[in-house]
């Protein structure tokens, strides 16, 4: 059927009104802002969404210029290209620039402006398409920022990274990598990682990179020494490791390096001087060995292993050299009171304690243990050192030396009592007065130091005596000489030892202030009571001093005329001045002789 020319225009003119409907409901509605400008750029027309990204009106839009919503600092380079748009210089550009939204916001967008010309090519308007960019822009700037980051922190880096292809050439280096091996970046991508690695150490890092290549997921350290360009010898830590694609092949190698000279060198000195250490400890006669705080032995030498007869366990075994120690005096000492045991439970003073450890065999062995407390930088306790000093041959000599002495003591003790035996014969046959009285004075004297040897002999010590079983020795010899009506009674002796060497002038000057009270300290009834005293003082020096005293009930007298009435007062002073002492004599109801004194043997 054909139509006739008017219904045919008639349907021409419908699909081209539907086809500008659709236009326009596209144009509107499309999801990017458009809008037509005039040379001036004066908005002709605008889509909703060109008002929606500004947050003005379509009349606001209409009513204004594209320049007057950009960004201050982005307007001049829209407007310069613009111009050159509309003169013809160019048909097309795009650029990517922030306008101001009715609300203040500032926002960024995408702008895409095309010229529309005459047939002539005269510009009759002008075509811009934009989008908001703005979450776009800001997710681009942080990726941008943080790539900017890791450039800086992969460059700055104090330790050398680098990335390397499959035989190990170098593609990528930081400015640490270049410093440790002193050579320039551009130098050190003309090379391998290989080619700097010591020859010795190279096989092995060569070989152990090759496996990894073909291995995914796996990383090695190793340890390494590295020519630098100058030739210098440095030792590195590299930790080598691998980036893959999804499918597990290997892209590039990434190489960690850092410089371990320092460190290299502190622990070769450290190994010297425990080798030292060690071989010290190895060389001392004595049994040295280490615990932690648990009493745990970590080291110990082949004496403390001799001198126990066993081998400890380290990091296990709780060793105490022997489990049964004893006192010097053989009775057994508990655990708690081992030397060790106390300092590690926090007793500082156990040093220089002598006891006696039973080996397994049965055997014992007298010792001398030294135990002293290790420490960390803060103070605490973290174990001990204890060391043990076998005195097997020192007590066999001390032994020895006691046969000896003993053996001295009874002689000297024999001959002076023989001496004293002689003397008494001799004043028995005397004929004469003065030569009686001579013979008896010497003979009293020997006696007296006779019954001081015997105070030294039965001390057995080589040392000290007590000065009450010395005080007792010798009045008990005076009392043998004198008068039986003449007491002689010790009041007070202090419980102290004296040195040795006190024994003899201390034993003379008893005897002659005992014979000097017993001539002239009667009372009138041919009677008399003497009374002795040893107590310990301290003098005006701040030193401690001894007293010895005698006093009687005689009628005293004055030091000054003593050489007129008894020789053996001089004898007194000049032996309480061999002691550092002097005699003095006071008048209290009845006489009172002492001796301050001062016991040299012990200040030592």
């Amino acid at each position: 059927m054909t139509l006739p020319p008017e219904a045919g225009e008639q349907v021409g003119e419908e699909i081209l009104r539907e086809q500008k409907e659709r236009l326009a409901v596209t144009y509107e509605h499309t999801t990017v802002g458009i809008a037509e400008v005039d040379a001036q750029g004066k908005r002709l027309s605008v889509n909703a969404t060109a008002c929606a990204i500004t947050g003005r009106s379509r009349e606001e839009l209409l009513h204004g210029n594209i320049f007057d919503v950009l960004h201050p600092e982005d307007r001049e380079e829209d407007f310069r290209r613009y111009r050159r748009l509309v003169t013809g210089e160019i048909d097309r550009y795009a650029i990517e620039k922030r306008i101001v939204r009715k609300d203040g916001s500032v926002i960024w967008i995408s702008v895409v402006t095309t010229a529309v010309r005459e047939a002539s090519g005269a510009f009759l308007y002008g075509v811009r398409t934009f989008q908001d960019i703005t979450e776009t822009k800001r997710v681009l700037d942080e990726l941008a920022e943080r790539e900017q980051r890791l450039l800086a922190t992969y460059e700055h880096a104090g330790i050398a990274i680098s990335e390397i292809d499959a035989k190990g050439r170098l593609l990528r280096v930081n400015e640490a990598a270049c410093a440790i091996t002193g050579y320039a970046r551009e130098e050190l991508l003309t090379l391998t990682v290989f080619d700097v690695t010591h020859p010795d150490d190279r096989e092995h890092d060569l070989e152990r990179f090759q496996r990894q290549t073909g291995l995914p997921d796996r990383r090695y350290t190793v340890e390494k020494r590295l020519v630098r360009k100058d030739g210098g010898i440095i030792w590195v830590a590299v930790t080598s490791s691998t980036v893959r694609d999804s499918a597990g092949r290997f892209l590039y190698g990434i190489r960690v390096m850092q410089d371990i000279t320092s460190r290299k060198r502190a622990q070769d000195a450290l190994r010297h001087s425990e080798r030292q250490f060690r071989e010290l400890l190895e060389s001392l006669p004595a049994a040295v060995y280490t615990t932690d705080a648990a009493g745990r032995v970590t080291f110990y030498n082949q004496t403390a292993v001799q001198l126990s007869g066993r081998e400890p366990q380290l990091g296990s075994d709780a060793w105490r050299v022997s489990w049964r120690l004893y006192r010097p005096d053989g009775t057994p000492m508990p655990v708690e009171d081992f030397p060790l045991e106390r300092l590690l439970r926090g007793n500082p003073s156990v040093q220089g304690i002598e006891a006696v450890a039973e080996r397994s065999d049965g055997t014992r062995i007298p010792l001398i243990a030294y135990p002293t407390p290790l420490r960390d930088e803060t103070g605490k306790l973290v174990g001990a050192v204890n060391m043990l000093v076998d005195i097997s041959e020192r007590k066999q000599a001390e032994a020895n030396q006691k046969v000896l002495l003993d053996e001295l003591n009874h002689r000297v003790k024999n001959n002076m009592q023989m001496l004293h035996s002689l003397l008494r014969a001799a004043q028995r046959q005397a004929r004469s007065d003065e030569a009686r009285a001579v013979l008896a004075d010497a003979s009293q004297r020997v006696g007296t130091m006779a019954a001081a040897q015997q105070v030294l002999y039965e001390a057995g010590n080589t040392v000290n005596y007590n000065a009450k079983d010395f005080l007792e020795g010798v009045c008990a010899s005076a009392r043998q000489a004198f008068n039986p009506k003449i007491g002689i009674a010790i009041s007070q002796c202090m419980a102290e030892k004296l040195s040795n060497d006190t024994a003899m002038p201390l034993a003379l000057i008893l005897n002659e202030l005992l014979t000097n009270a017993a001539k002239h300290g009667m009372n009138g009834k041919g009677e008399a009571s003497i009374q002795v005293r040893l107590t310990k003082a301290r003098n005006s020096d701040g030193q401690d001093s001894f007293e010895l005293c005698v006093e009687d009930e005689g009628p005293g007298f004055d030091l000054a005329e003593a050489p007129n009435r008894s020789s053996g007062l001089g004898l007194v002073s000049g032996l309480a001045r061999q002691l550092g002492g002097r005699l003095k004599v006071e008048r209290a109801q009845g006489a009172r002789c002492s001796v301050e004194f001062l016991d040299r043997g012990r200040m030592q």
